[in-house]
C-alpha cells in the first residue's frame, strides 16, 4: 500500500486527475475553435456585454490547456489558470445568466475543485514536468 503523498500512489493520483481534467477541458474547448461555434459563442457573449473575443480565448485555453494537463506540462500553472477560469465562469453563471447550482454551474464547480486539487498536488511522477525536472 502506498501513501497518497509519496511515490507511485501520489503519481497515479495526479495522473488520474490530470487525465480526467484534461479530457474534460479538451472536449469543451475543441468545438469553440470552429468558425461557426466561435461566432455563436461570440454573439452570445456580446448579448451579455462581454467582448466576443472571449469565445475564442475560451476555446484556445480549454483545448490547449487540456492537452498540457494530459501530458503533464506546466501542470501547476495550467491548473491555477483553470481555477481562475472556472471562478469567472461560475460568476458569469450566477450573476449574468442567473443559473442555479443543479442544472447550471455544478460542472464548473467540479472542474474548479478538481483544478484546485491538481494545482496543489502538482503533476506527479508520470508527467512531462517530472521528466524535464520542472
Amino acid at each position: 500500500m502506498f501513501t497518497p503523498l509519496f511515490g507511485i500512489g501520489y503519481g497515479l493520483a495526479a495522473l488520474v486527475l490530470r487525465i480526467g481534467l484534461g479530457v474534460a477541458f479538451i472536449v469543451h474547448g475543441y468545438p469553440k475553435l470552429g468558425k461557426q461555434a466561435r461566432k455563436a459563442a461570440g454573439d452570445w457573449l456580446k448579448s451579455m456585454g462581454i467582448p466576443a473575443i472571449f469565445g475564442l480565448v475560451a476555446g484556445v485555453a480549454e483545448f490547449f490547456g487540456g492537452i498540457a494537463l494530459l501530458i503533464g506540462f506546466l501542470t501547476p500553472i495550467v491548473a491555477w489558470l483553470f481555477v481562475v477560469w472556472m471562478l469567472a465562469l461560475i460568476w458569469l453563471s450566477i450573476a449574468k445568466i442567473k443559473k442555479k447550482f443543479v442544472g447550471g454551474w455544478e460542472l464548473d464547480f467540479l472542474l474548479l475543485i478538481s483544478s484546485l486539487a491538481l494545482a496543489s498536488l502538482g503533476s506527479g511522477l508520470f508527467s512531462l514536468d517530472y521528466l524535464l525536472g520542472i
